[in-house]
Protein backbone atom coordinates (compact mmCIF):
# COMPACT_ATOMS: atom_id res chain seq x y z
CA UNK A 1 0.00 0.00 0.00
CA UNK A 2 1.33 3.43 -0.96
CA UNK A 3 1.80 5.79 1.96
CA UNK A 4 -0.96 8.43 1.87
CA UNK A 5 0.04 11.98 1.19
CA UNK A 6 -1.34 15.00 2.96
CA UNK A 7 -3.17 16.15 -0.16
CA UNK A 8 -4.63 12.70 -0.78
CA UNK A 9 -6.06 12.34 2.71
CA UNK A 10 -7.33 15.90 2.75
CA UNK A 11 -9.15 15.40 -0.55
CA UNK A 12 -10.58 12.09 0.60
CA UNK A 13 -11.76 13.55 3.91
CA UNK A 14 -13.38 16.55 2.20
CA UNK A 15 -15.25 14.22 -0.13
CA UNK A 16 -16.35 12.00 2.73
CA UNK A 17 -17.66 14.78 4.94
CA UNK A 18 -19.61 16.75 2.34
CA UNK A 19 -22.64 14.47 2.48
CA UNK A 20 -22.63 14.42 6.29
CA UNK A 21 -23.02 18.09 6.93
CA UNK A 22 -26.80 18.19 6.92
CA UNK A 23 -26.94 16.01 10.01
CA UNK A 24 -23.73 17.27 11.58
CA UNK A 25 -24.44 20.97 11.86
CA UNK A 26 -26.63 21.78 14.81
CA UNK A 27 -25.06 19.09 16.98
CA UNK A 28 -22.49 20.79 19.08
CA UNK A 29 -19.19 20.82 20.79
CA UNK A 30 -16.13 22.88 21.28
CA UNK A 31 -12.91 23.33 23.09
CA UNK A 32 -11.19 26.51 22.14
CA UNK A 33 -8.20 28.64 22.68
CA UNK A 34 -8.33 32.04 24.28
CA UNK A 35 -10.14 34.54 22.08
CA UNK A 36 -7.80 37.03 20.51
CA UNK A 37 -9.64 40.31 21.06
CA UNK A 38 -8.42 43.42 19.36
CA UNK A 39 -8.74 47.04 20.35
CA UNK A 40 -9.64 48.93 17.20
CA UNK A 41 -9.34 52.67 17.51
CA UNK A 42 -12.28 54.04 15.55
CA UNK A 43 -12.67 57.37 17.28
CA UNK A 44 -10.83 59.71 19.60
CA UNK A 45 -11.01 57.13 22.38
CA UNK A 46 -10.07 53.45 22.06
CA UNK A 47 -13.12 51.23 21.77
CA UNK A 48 -12.88 47.52 22.58
CA UNK A 49 -14.23 45.54 19.66
CA UNK A 50 -13.88 41.88 18.66
CA UNK A 51 -11.79 40.91 15.69
CA UNK A 52 -12.68 42.66 12.48
CA UNK A 53 -15.96 44.04 13.77
CA UNK A 54 -17.14 47.59 13.26
CA UNK A 55 -20.50 49.15 14.05
CA UNK A 56 -20.91 49.73 10.30
CA UNK A 57 -19.39 47.29 7.81
CA UNK A 58 -17.13 48.82 5.19
CA UNK A 59 -19.24 47.16 2.51
CA UNK A 60 -22.28 49.13 3.67
CA UNK A 61 -20.37 52.40 3.89
CA UNK A 62 -19.22 51.98 0.30
CA UNK A 63 -22.66 51.30 -1.06
CA UNK A 64 -22.40 47.53 -1.28
CA UNK A 65 -25.26 45.35 -0.08
CA UNK A 66 -25.34 45.03 3.68
CA UNK A 67 -26.15 42.05 5.88
CA UNK A 68 -29.62 41.63 4.43
CA UNK A 69 -28.10 40.56 1.11
CA UNK A 70 -24.74 39.12 2.21
CA UNK A 71 -23.80 36.39 4.63
CA UNK A 72 -21.26 37.18 7.35
CA UNK A 73 -18.47 35.49 5.38
CA UNK A 74 -19.43 37.29 2.17
CA UNK A 75 -19.52 40.62 4.02
CA UNK A 76 -16.11 39.92 5.56
CA UNK A 77 -14.63 39.02 2.18
CA UNK A 78 -16.17 42.15 0.68
CA UNK A 79 -14.77 44.30 3.47
CA UNK A 80 -11.32 42.82 2.91
CA UNK A 81 -11.51 43.62 -0.80
CA UNK A 82 -12.59 47.19 -0.06
CA UNK A 83 -9.85 47.79 2.50
CA UNK A 84 -7.25 46.20 0.22
CA UNK A 85 -8.32 48.60 -2.52
CA UNK A 86 -8.24 51.53 -0.10
CA UNK A 87 -4.76 50.52 1.09
CA UNK A 88 -3.47 50.57 -2.49
CA UNK A 89 -4.92 54.04 -3.00
CA UNK A 90 -3.60 55.36 0.30
CA UNK A 91 -0.64 53.16 1.34
CA UNK A 92 0.41 55.60 4.07
CA UNK A 93 -2.85 55.29 6.02
CA UNK A 94 -2.15 53.50 9.31
CA UNK A 95 -5.88 53.33 10.03
CA UNK A 96 -6.77 51.53 6.79
CA UNK A 97 -4.00 49.00 7.26
CA UNK A 98 -5.03 48.31 10.85
CA UNK A 99 -8.63 47.71 9.81
CA UNK A 100 -7.46 45.41 7.04
CA UNK A 101 -5.23 43.49 9.44
CA UNK A 102 -8.10 42.98 11.88
CA UNK A 103 -10.23 41.55 9.10
CA UNK A 104 -7.46 39.23 7.95
CA UNK A 105 -7.29 37.89 11.50
CA UNK A 106 -11.04 37.39 11.67
CA UNK A 107 -10.96 35.37 8.45
CA UNK A 108 -7.98 33.40 9.74
CA UNK A 109 -9.93 32.47 12.86
CA UNK A 110 -12.82 31.26 10.72
CA UNK A 111 -10.79 29.35 8.15
CA UNK A 112 -7.50 28.49 9.82
CA UNK A 113 -5.63 30.33 7.08
CA UNK A 114 -1.95 30.81 7.94
CA UNK A 115 -1.65 33.14 4.94
CA UNK A 116 -4.19 35.53 6.46
CA UNK A 117 -2.29 35.55 9.75
CA UNK A 118 0.89 36.47 7.88
CA UNK A 119 -0.99 39.14 5.93
CA UNK A 120 -2.25 40.59 9.22
CA UNK A 121 1.27 40.76 10.60
CA UNK A 122 2.53 42.40 7.42
CA UNK A 123 -0.09 45.16 7.31
CA UNK A 124 0.21 45.77 11.07
CA UNK A 125 3.93 46.33 10.73
CA UNK A 126 3.28 48.59 7.76
CA UNK A 127 0.74 50.55 9.81
CA UNK A 128 3.27 50.98 12.62
CA UNK A 129 5.98 52.01 10.17
CA UNK A 130 3.82 55.02 9.31
CA UNK A 131 2.73 55.82 12.84
CA UNK A 132 3.43 54.41 16.29
CA UNK A 133 2.18 57.31 18.40
CA UNK A 134 -1.52 56.86 19.06
CA UNK A 135 -1.62 53.68 17.01
CA UNK A 136 -2.56 51.20 19.71
CA UNK A 137 -4.78 49.34 17.28
CA UNK A 138 -1.79 48.66 15.03
CA UNK A 139 0.13 47.16 17.96
CA UNK A 140 -2.93 45.12 18.99
CA UNK A 141 -3.25 43.59 15.52
CA UNK A 142 0.47 42.81 15.54
CA UNK A 143 0.32 41.16 18.97
CA UNK A 144 -2.67 39.05 17.92
CA UNK A 145 -0.97 37.93 14.71
CA UNK A 146 2.19 36.97 16.59
CA UNK A 147 0.20 35.03 19.19
CA UNK A 148 -1.52 33.07 16.43
CA UNK A 149 1.94 32.09 15.16
CA UNK A 150 3.07 31.13 18.70
CA UNK A 151 5.82 33.75 18.49
CA UNK A 152 5.39 34.63 22.13
CA UNK A 153 8.60 36.54 22.73
CA UNK A 154 7.92 38.81 19.76
CA UNK A 155 4.35 39.26 20.97
CA UNK A 156 5.64 40.17 24.43
CA UNK A 157 7.86 42.93 23.08
CA UNK A 158 5.02 44.38 21.03
CA UNK A 159 2.54 44.14 23.93
CA UNK A 160 4.91 45.91 26.32
CA UNK A 161 5.41 48.70 23.80
CA UNK A 162 1.64 48.91 23.41
CA UNK A 163 1.05 49.33 27.15
CA UNK A 164 3.97 51.75 27.53
CA UNK A 165 2.27 54.05 25.04
CA UNK A 166 -1.15 53.85 26.70
CA UNK A 167 -0.83 52.49 30.25
CA UNK A 168 -4.38 53.44 31.28
CA UNK A 169 -6.20 51.42 28.60
CA UNK A 170 -7.70 48.34 30.24
CA UNK A 171 -7.82 46.24 27.07
CA UNK A 172 -4.13 46.77 26.39
CA UNK A 173 -3.29 45.67 29.93
CA UNK A 174 -5.36 42.51 29.48
CA UNK A 175 -3.59 41.72 26.23
CA UNK A 176 -0.23 42.16 27.93
CA UNK A 177 -1.38 39.91 30.76
CA UNK A 178 -2.27 37.19 28.30
CA UNK A 179 1.12 37.33 26.61
CA UNK A 180 3.02 37.32 29.92
CA UNK A 181 0.93 34.35 31.04
CA UNK A 182 1.84 32.46 27.85
CA UNK A 183 5.51 33.22 28.46
CA UNK A 184 5.32 32.05 32.07
CA UNK A 185 6.10 35.51 33.43
CA UNK A 186 3.51 35.11 36.15
CA UNK A 187 4.51 38.08 38.30
CA UNK A 188 4.20 40.40 35.31
CA UNK A 189 0.94 38.74 34.28
CA UNK A 190 -0.45 39.20 37.78
CA UNK A 191 0.29 42.92 37.72
CA UNK A 192 -1.40 43.33 34.36
CA UNK A 193 -4.49 41.38 35.41
CA UNK A 194 -4.69 43.18 38.76
CA UNK A 195 -5.17 46.39 36.80
CA UNK A 196 -8.25 45.04 35.00
CA UNK A 197 -10.08 42.94 37.60
CA UNK A 198 -12.92 45.45 37.74
CA UNK A 199 -13.57 44.82 34.02
CA UNK A 200 -14.52 41.15 34.24
CA UNK A 201 -17.79 41.79 32.36
CA UNK A 202 -15.88 42.95 29.28
CA UNK A 203 -15.83 40.42 26.47
CA UNK A 204 -12.29 41.51 25.63
CA UNK A 205 -11.01 40.95 29.17
CA UNK A 206 -13.15 38.32 30.90
CA UNK A 207 -11.79 35.18 29.13
CA UNK A 208 -8.26 36.23 30.03
CA UNK A 209 -9.18 36.80 33.67
CA UNK A 210 -10.84 33.39 33.72
CA UNK A 211 -7.71 31.71 32.45
CA UNK A 212 -5.62 33.53 35.04
CA UNK A 213 -7.98 32.24 37.73
CA UNK A 214 -7.62 28.69 36.41
CA UNK A 215 -3.84 28.90 36.45
CA UNK A 216 -4.09 29.77 40.16
CA UNK A 217 -6.47 26.89 40.80
CA UNK A 218 -9.53 29.11 41.38
CA UNK A 219 -11.79 27.08 39.11
CA UNK A 220 -15.03 28.31 40.69
CA UNK A 221 -14.20 31.95 39.91
CA UNK A 222 -13.18 31.01 36.38
CA UNK A 223 -16.49 29.24 35.81
CA UNK A 224 -18.50 32.23 37.04
CA UNK A 225 -16.62 34.63 34.78
CA UNK A 226 -16.96 32.40 31.72
CA UNK A 227 -20.68 31.80 32.06
CA UNK A 228 -21.36 35.49 32.60
CA UNK A 229 -19.35 36.67 29.61
CA UNK A 230 -20.82 33.96 27.36
CA UNK A 231 -24.29 35.27 28.20
CA UNK A 232 -23.18 38.82 27.41
CA UNK A 233 -21.65 37.71 24.11
CA UNK A 234 -24.83 36.00 22.95
CA UNK A 235 -26.72 39.28 23.32
CA UNK A 236 -24.18 41.33 21.38
CA UNK A 237 -25.62 41.77 17.88
CA UNK A 238 -22.33 43.23 16.60
CA UNK A 239 -20.39 40.03 17.30
CA UNK A 240 -19.85 37.69 14.34
CA UNK A 241 -21.39 34.27 14.86
CA UNK A 242 -17.91 32.72 14.96
CA UNK A 243 -17.07 34.76 18.03
CA UNK A 244 -20.36 34.08 19.78
CA UNK A 245 -19.70 30.41 19.16
CA UNK A 246 -16.21 30.83 20.58
CA UNK A 247 -17.47 32.00 23.96
CA UNK A 248 -19.59 28.85 24.24
CA UNK A 249 -16.50 26.92 23.18
CA UNK A 250 -14.62 28.42 26.09
CA UNK A 251 -17.35 27.32 28.51
CA UNK A 252 -17.31 23.85 26.99
CA UNK A 253 -13.54 23.71 27.33
CA UNK A 254 -13.77 24.56 31.02
CA UNK A 255 -16.46 21.95 31.71
CA UNK A 256 -14.67 19.24 29.76
CA UNK A 257 -11.39 19.83 31.56
CA UNK A 258 -13.21 19.63 34.87
CA UNK A 259 -15.08 16.42 34.09
CA UNK A 260 -18.61 17.77 33.67
CA UNK A 261 -19.42 16.12 30.36
CA UNK A 262 -23.16 16.96 30.20
CA UNK A 263 -22.44 20.65 30.80
CA UNK A 264 -19.61 20.53 28.26
CA UNK A 265 -21.90 18.97 25.70
CA UNK A 266 -24.59 21.60 26.30
CA UNK A 267 -22.15 24.47 25.85
CA UNK A 268 -20.70 22.91 22.74
CA UNK A 269 -24.17 22.34 21.35
CA UNK A 270 -24.87 26.04 21.78
CA UNK A 271 -21.59 26.87 20.10
CA UNK A 272 -22.28 24.85 16.97
CA UNK A 273 -25.83 26.14 16.86
CA UNK A 274 -24.43 29.63 16.24
CA UNK A 275 -21.32 28.67 14.27
CA UNK A 276 -22.01 25.24 12.78
CA UNK A 277 -19.09 25.06 10.34
CA UNK A 278 -16.37 26.12 12.78
CA UNK A 279 -13.53 23.60 12.47
CA UNK A 280 -12.45 24.29 16.06
CA UNK A 281 -15.90 23.47 17.39
CA UNK A 282 -16.03 20.31 15.31
CA UNK A 283 -12.58 19.26 16.50
CA UNK A 284 -13.61 19.96 20.06
CA UNK A 285 -16.67 17.78 19.72
CA UNK A 286 -14.40 15.01 18.47
CA UNK A 287 -12.37 15.33 21.68
CA UNK A 288 -15.52 15.17 23.78
CA UNK A 289 -16.63 12.05 21.92
CA UNK A 290 -13.19 10.52 22.51
CA UNK A 291 -13.44 10.71 26.29
CA UNK A 292 -16.92 9.16 25.95
CA UNK A 293 -15.36 6.36 23.84
CA UNK A 294 -17.80 7.13 21.02
CA UNK A 295 -15.30 6.32 18.28
CA UNK A 296 -17.70 6.70 15.39
CA UNK A 297 -18.56 10.15 16.73
CA UNK A 298 -14.86 11.00 16.86
CA UNK A 299 -14.50 10.08 13.20
CA UNK A 300 -17.63 11.98 12.20
CA UNK A 301 -16.67 15.23 13.89
CA UNK A 302 -12.93 14.88 13.40
CA UNK A 303 -13.17 14.31 9.65
CA UNK A 304 -15.51 17.28 9.35
CA UNK A 305 -13.00 19.47 11.21
CA UNK A 306 -9.98 18.44 9.15
CA UNK A 307 -11.93 18.93 5.93
CA UNK A 308 -11.33 22.63 6.62
CA UNK A 309 -7.86 22.50 8.16
CA UNK A 310 -5.50 19.62 8.83
CA UNK A 311 -4.89 20.19 12.51
CA UNK A 312 -2.37 17.48 13.47
CA UNK A 313 -3.91 16.75 16.87
CA UNK A 314 -7.36 16.19 15.34
CA UNK A 315 -5.92 14.02 12.57
CA UNK A 316 -4.18 11.93 15.22
CA UNK A 317 -7.36 11.68 17.28
CA UNK A 318 -9.24 10.23 14.32
CA UNK A 319 -6.39 7.75 13.96
CA UNK A 320 -6.91 6.75 17.58
CA UNK A 321 -10.59 6.20 16.88
CA UNK A 322 -9.86 3.86 13.99
CA UNK A 323 -7.33 1.98 16.11
CA UNK A 324 -9.91 1.59 18.89
CA UNK A 325 -12.35 0.20 16.31
CA UNK A 326 -9.74 -2.34 15.22
CA UNK A 327 -8.77 -0.79 11.88
CA UNK A 328 -5.01 -0.53 12.33
CA UNK A 329 -4.34 0.14 8.63
CA UNK A 330 -6.55 3.22 8.53
CA UNK A 331 -5.27 4.34 11.91
CA UNK A 332 -1.70 4.27 10.63
CA UNK A 333 -2.78 6.24 7.57
CA UNK A 334 -4.01 9.03 9.80
CA UNK A 335 -0.94 8.85 12.04
CA UNK A 336 1.36 9.22 9.04
CA UNK A 337 -0.69 12.11 7.75
CA UNK A 338 -0.42 13.69 11.18
CA UNK A 339 3.36 13.51 10.89
CA UNK A 340 3.25 15.26 7.50
CA UNK A 341 0.87 17.92 8.75
CA UNK A 342 3.06 18.62 11.80
CA UNK A 343 6.01 19.27 9.51
CA UNK A 344 3.92 21.65 7.39
CA UNK A 345 2.84 23.85 10.31
CA UNK A 346 4.16 27.34 10.92
CA UNK A 347 6.67 27.71 13.74
CA UNK A 348 7.57 25.23 16.48
CA UNK A 349 5.50 22.28 17.62
CA UNK A 350 2.32 23.36 19.32
CA UNK A 351 1.59 21.95 22.74
CA UNK A 352 -1.35 19.73 21.74
CA UNK A 353 0.65 18.12 18.96
CA UNK A 354 3.66 17.63 21.19
CA UNK A 355 1.53 15.89 23.80
CA UNK A 356 -0.03 13.63 21.17
CA UNK A 357 3.38 12.64 19.83
CA UNK A 358 4.69 11.86 23.31
CA UNK A 359 1.61 9.85 24.25
CA UNK A 360 2.10 7.75 21.11
CA UNK A 361 5.88 7.44 21.54
CA UNK A 362 6.53 9.23 18.26
CA UNK A 363 9.44 11.61 17.72
CA UNK A 364 10.09 11.65 21.47
CA UNK A 365 13.70 12.82 21.22
CA UNK A 366 12.79 15.58 18.77
CA UNK A 367 9.88 16.78 20.91
CA UNK A 368 12.10 16.67 24.01
CA UNK A 369 14.79 18.78 22.33
CA UNK A 370 12.21 21.24 21.05
CA UNK A 371 10.67 21.63 24.50
CA UNK A 372 14.07 22.08 26.12
CA UNK A 373 14.81 24.93 23.71
CA UNK A 374 11.37 26.47 24.12
CA UNK A 375 11.61 26.55 27.92
CA UNK A 376 14.60 28.86 27.70
CA UNK A 377 12.22 31.56 26.50
CA UNK A 378 8.74 30.36 27.48
CA UNK A 379 8.84 28.93 30.99
CA UNK A 380 5.14 28.45 31.76
CA UNK A 381 3.74 25.54 33.74
CA UNK A 382 2.55 23.60 30.69
CA UNK A 383 6.00 23.78 29.17
CA UNK A 384 7.38 22.21 32.33
CA UNK A 385 4.63 19.59 32.25
CA UNK A 386 5.41 18.56 28.69
CA UNK A 387 9.15 18.53 29.28
CA UNK A 388 8.59 16.38 32.37
CA UNK A 389 6.49 13.97 30.32
CA UNK A 390 9.13 13.84 27.59
CA UNK A 391 11.82 13.07 30.17
CA UNK A 392 9.59 10.34 31.62
CA UNK A 393 9.24 8.83 28.15
CA UNK A 394 13.03 8.80 27.88
CA UNK A 395 13.48 7.13 31.30
CA UNK A 396 15.05 10.18 32.97
CA UNK A 397 12.81 10.11 36.02
CA UNK A 398 14.67 12.34 38.46
CA UNK A 399 14.87 15.15 35.91
CA UNK A 400 11.20 14.60 35.14
CA UNK A 401 10.30 15.07 38.83
CA UNK A 402 11.92 18.51 38.85
CA UNK A 403 9.88 19.58 35.83
CA UNK A 404 6.63 18.19 37.20
CA UNK A 405 7.11 20.02 40.50
CA UNK A 406 7.54 23.22 38.49
CA UNK A 407 4.37 22.40 36.55
CA UNK A 408 2.36 22.15 39.78
CA UNK A 409 3.90 25.21 41.44
CA UNK A 410 0.98 27.57 40.71
CA UNK A 411 -1.67 25.29 42.21
CA UNK A 412 -3.38 24.69 38.85
CA UNK A 413 -6.07 22.02 39.10
CA UNK A 414 -5.38 20.11 35.89
CA UNK A 415 -5.93 16.36 35.87
CA UNK A 416 -3.47 15.72 33.05
CA UNK A 417 -0.68 17.45 34.96
CA UNK A 418 -1.49 15.43 38.09
CA UNK A 419 -1.54 12.22 36.05
CA UNK A 420 1.84 12.95 34.48
CA UNK A 421 3.29 13.79 37.88
CA UNK A 422 1.85 10.61 39.41
CA UNK A 423 3.30 8.39 36.72
CA UNK A 424 6.68 10.07 37.10
CA UNK A 425 6.64 9.49 40.87
CA UNK A 426 5.68 5.86 40.33
CA UNK A 427 8.64 5.41 37.99
CA UNK A 428 10.95 7.24 40.42
CA UNK A 429 9.91 4.88 43.25
CA UNK A 430 7.80 7.17 45.47
CA UNK A 431 4.65 5.07 45.59
CA UNK A 432 2.89 7.11 48.26
CA UNK A 433 3.31 10.30 46.26
CA UNK A 434 2.21 8.51 43.09
CA UNK A 435 -0.99 7.29 44.76
CA UNK A 436 -1.78 10.79 46.01
CA UNK A 437 -1.28 12.42 42.60
CA UNK A 438 -3.12 9.77 40.58
CA UNK A 439 -6.08 9.93 42.93
CA UNK A 440 -5.99 13.70 42.62
CA UNK A 441 -6.08 13.46 38.82
CA UNK A 442 -9.17 11.25 38.88
CA UNK A 443 -10.86 13.44 41.49
CA UNK A 444 -10.38 16.59 39.41
CA UNK A 445 -11.59 14.91 36.23
CA UNK A 446 -12.27 11.18 35.84
CA UNK A 447 -12.59 11.75 32.07
CA UNK A 448 -9.41 13.78 31.46
CA UNK A 449 -8.34 11.66 28.48
CA UNK A 450 -9.64 8.86 26.31
CA UNK A 451 -7.05 6.36 27.58
CA UNK A 452 -5.02 7.67 30.52
CA UNK A 453 -7.73 7.40 33.24
CA UNK A 454 -7.73 3.62 32.73
CA UNK A 455 -3.96 3.63 33.08
CA UNK A 456 -4.23 5.69 36.26
CA UNK A 457 -6.75 3.27 37.78
CA UNK A 458 -4.68 0.24 36.83
CA UNK A 459 -1.58 1.80 38.36
CA UNK A 460 -3.48 2.63 41.54
CA UNK A 461 -4.74 -0.96 41.77
CA UNK A 462 -1.16 -2.25 41.42
CA UNK A 463 0.20 0.17 43.99
CA UNK A 464 -2.59 -0.54 46.46
CA UNK A 465 -2.04 -4.28 46.10
CA UNK A 466 1.67 -3.83 46.73
CA UNK A 467 1.10 -2.23 50.14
Amino acid sequence: MVDPTLAHLHARVVGRTTHRRRTLFGVAGAIGILAVVLVVKTSAAPVALPLATDAVPASAVNGAPDGAALSERERLDRDIELFESAAKQDPASAYIQTQLGARYLQRARETGSVDDVLRAERVARSSLSHRTQGNGAGFAVLVAALLEQHRFEDAGRAARQLVAGAPDVYDYQAMLGEVELELGNYDAAGKAFAAVTSRRESIAIAPRLARWAEIHGDTARARTILYRVAAVAQKDVLLPSEQRGWFEMRVGDYELRNGNLPAADSALQRGLAVSPQDYRLLGAMARLRAVQHDWNGVILFGDSAIATILDPATVGLVGDAYRALGDSVKAEEYFRTMEVSVRSQLGAFHRAWSLFLLDHNRRVVQVHNNLRTELKHRHDIYGHDLLGWALYKRGRYEEARVEMNAAMAMGTQDAIVFYHAGMVERAAGDNARAIFLLRRALAVNPHFDAFHPASARATLDTLSGAK
